[in-house]
């Protein structure tokens, strides 16, 4: 049931919106099934913890979501919102928690685990072929690269930017981590880079290096490991100019110049910035207010948001388009559920990140998943002061199932150390009999 659910999930994050929305196939509601999965899940996880007596939720964890549950509850008190608002707050702020808890609550085997990340891997690569069509075919006469979303859809260019350079981080961890060949890697290397070329996103100049960077210095250096890194740092400066020199041509033929004239002519870099960096300064300047209700708690989640209907719209929201509209999700996050709520939220992905980075000294598939989990991380947080985050169920959903998965093996993993101190020591020499 559990695995059913789970490949439900990842195949409508890559598939239903974009059959829908895009192709007029199906009905409306078949994009709603994240939403769904994530509550028949929610459903399912008292049972499963009632009838098993103990879950491998860590303390820490447990803790938290309180906190920001607590948190949450406060801010719709504090704001009188209303009750339709409520309902669409709470789904917003909390999708994610049951698709972070099933793989602690329902664990999987390394084996189950390792056909799901082959399957969003697959639906990863599916990216190529699309791109490409949609770039020389559906939008060969666009000069625009908005509409090169692949099936994440129309103007998602800057999502999947964030995913491909995602993906590529985990095959820098398993080629790093000797899991998989040179020949493959490249393969499946230019697989991922490929689409962010041809959609034109500005960010890839900077996620590429760091994604690098990032992985090569979490894993344990070795004379083979070392070599390695050499490779990819090659790789890393080819891939560079590759992209530069598409990037160019796409870009001369829509406004005359290339992204080294961007950074060097005084003003467009700067305008470029401050259609993100002013949201974020009036988040602090009109959300973050003298009055603490606002500075601590927010306006309330959802209070300050578009909703699929005017009755689902909140009651801030004039407000907040009227002091910068944008779509950045820290932006959003400052308006509704203040600075406190922001920093209770971040501490998830901060939290599994610390858990990834420990269980990246591990051999074979665990220590790999969790190297590349790192720049995931990373990239998740980032992508709060890039883009809309929140709203992509993508990012969201992809980054809570797979961080569910590290800090649930983390866990039993201290389990059986725990069993291994406290069993006799002749026991100990009967399954160990070379520990001597």
């Amino acid at each position: 049931m559990i695995k059913f659910l789970l490949y439900l999930l990842v195949t409508s994050l890559f598939l239903l919106d974009w059959l829908y929305l895009k192709h007029n196939i199906g009905i409306r509601q078949m994009t709603w099934i994240p939403e769904f999965v994530s509550i028949l899940i929610l459903v399912l996880i008292p049972f499963r913890t009632a009838i098993n007596k103990e879950s491998n939720v860590p303390i820490k964890y447990i803790i938290l979501i309180i906190l920001y549950l607590a948190h949450l509850i406060i801010g719709f008190l504090l704001n009188d919102v209303s009750g339709w608002v409520v309902l669409s707050g709470t789904r917003i702020y909390t999708k994610f928690l049951p698709i972070f808890l099933v793989l602690l609550i329902f664990p999987l085997s390394e084996k189950e685990f390792k056909r799901l990340f082959l399957f969003v891997f697959i639906l990863g690569m599916m990216q190529f072929p699309i791109v490409v069509m949609q770039r020389f075919v559906f939008y060969a006469g666009t000069l625009s690269g908005d509409p090169m979303g692949g099936t994440l859809g129309h103007s998602a260019s800057g999502i999947l930017a964030i995913f491909m350079v995602i993906v590529m981080s985990f095959l820098i961890a398993f080629y790093l981590k000797e899991l998989i060949s040179l020949r493959v890697f490249i393969i499946a290397f230019a697989a991922a880079f490929i689409p962010i070329t041809l959609n034109e996103t500005k960010i890839s100049f900077i996620l590429l290096p760091v994604a690098f960077i990032v992985t090569a210095f979490f894993v344990r250096g070795k004379a083979k490991t070392i070599f390695r890194i050499f490779i990819m740092l090659v790789l890393l400066v080819m891939a560079f100019f590759v992209l530069k020199g598409i990037y160019d041509y796409f870009q001369e033929k829509r406004w005359g110049y290339g992204i080294g004239t961007f950074v060097s002519t005084p003003g467009r870099l700067e305008e470029y910035n401050q259609r993100r960096v002013d949201p974020l300064k009036y988040s602090f300047t009109y959300a973050a207010t003298k009055d603490i209700r606002y500075s601590v708690f927010g306006r309330g989640a959802g209070n300050a948001s578009r909703g699929f209907t005017r009755t689902l719209n909140g009651k801030y929201l004039q407000e907040r388009l009227r002091f910068g509209y944008s779509n950045l999700s820290f932006s959003i996050f400052v308006w509704e559920i203040g600075l406190i709520g922001t920093f209770f939220f971040m501490l998830f992905p901060l939290f599994i990140s610390f858990d990834a980075i420990q269980l990246s000294k591990e051999q074979g598939f665990l220590g790999a998943f969790s190297l590349g989990l790192i720049t995931f991380s990373l990239f998740f947080i980032l992508s709060f002061f890039y883009t809309h985050s929140i709203d992509s169920n993508l990012l969201v959903y992809l980054f809570f199932l797979m961080g569910g998965y590290v800090v649930s093996r983390k866990k039993i993993l201290l389990k059986t150390e725990d069993l291994q101190l406290q069993e006799p020591y002749w026991l100990s020499l009967y399954d160990h009999p070379n520990s001597h």
